[in-house]
């Protein structure tokens, strides 16, 4: 069952998100008639966690939520509650939302970061060009899979082996490098990874008992169980966010 909720009443459960999945939200909503956007808003209902003094945490949804507060839009949809927790006190919170994965405290630089530091609004999410970067190859360089912060993941791993200041002066190159890194065995356990090319696999034995690639994608789903972030626009958990 769903019900409309205030927009400033939802709480981030995650430090960044990708303003460029912001923006391009943000036209879709804007071109919207009221009718398809309360049809979209329903689809796309807010899961949630309830904490201490009834505060209402976000799972999911964080960029349509942000969306949603730049066209100045009054309410999202409140869906799936997933816990409450409103008896716990906020340390004990916290601790059980990251034992359950089901929040991000990792910054754009990849370092983990107290949960205080968790802004106790959208408005004040900082842009994550690593997680963009992910989301503009996922489909292509790794498998869209129903996996909580997929792209965060993929996103930390693609910034270890490139810089900020490629992304931002080259997004193209930037994009081609991201798909060739995705192949790389370095990744395998990455959710969602397609296995390595022809070039990675030149040279080694193809009968060492290699998995498919469907057993690999399915492995890498279940070793990033557990390691929850925010959403998708078609409406699959991932994407803190």
């Amino acid at each position: 069952m769903t019900a409309p909720i205030a927009l400033d009443r939802l709480r981030p459960t995650q430090l960044t998100l990708g303003m460029d999945d912001v923006r391009r939200r943000r036209a879709k909503i804007a071109a919207m008639n009221a009718a398809d956007l309360a049809a979209y808003l329903e689809r796309k209902a807010v899961p949630h966690v309830i904490g201490p003094e009834g505060r209402v945490y976000m799972t999911d949804h964080h960029h349509l939520v942000r969306a949603l507060w730049e066209e100045n839009k009054p309410h999202a949809m409140l869906g799936l509650c997933v816990a409450d927790w409103s008896r716990l006190d906020v340390k004990t919170f916290w601790t059980r939302m990251d034992d359950e994965a089901l929040c991000w405290p990792i910054d754009a630089d990849g370092n983990r970061r107290p949960f205080a530091a968790i802004p106790d609004h959208v408005s004040r999410l900082t842009d994550n060009p690593w997680r963009t970067l992910a989301r503009r190859v996922r489909g292509k360089a790794f498998a869209d899979l129903d996996t909580p912060f997929q792209e965060f993941m993929w996103g930390d791993y693609f910034r270890s082996f490139m810089s900020r200041r490629l992304i931002e002066t080259d997004v193209g190159l930037a994009t081609d490098l991201a798909r060739r890194l995705a192949r790389l065995d370095e990744a395998q356990d990455l959710p969602g990874w397609l296995g390595a090319d022809d070039g990675e696999r030149n040279g080694k034995d193809e009968k060492a008992g290699k998995a498919t690639k469907a057993e690999r994608t399915e492995k890498a789903g279940k070793t990033a169980e557990g390691r929850r972030d925010d959403d998708t626009d078609d409406g699959a958990p991932g994407d803190g966010g």
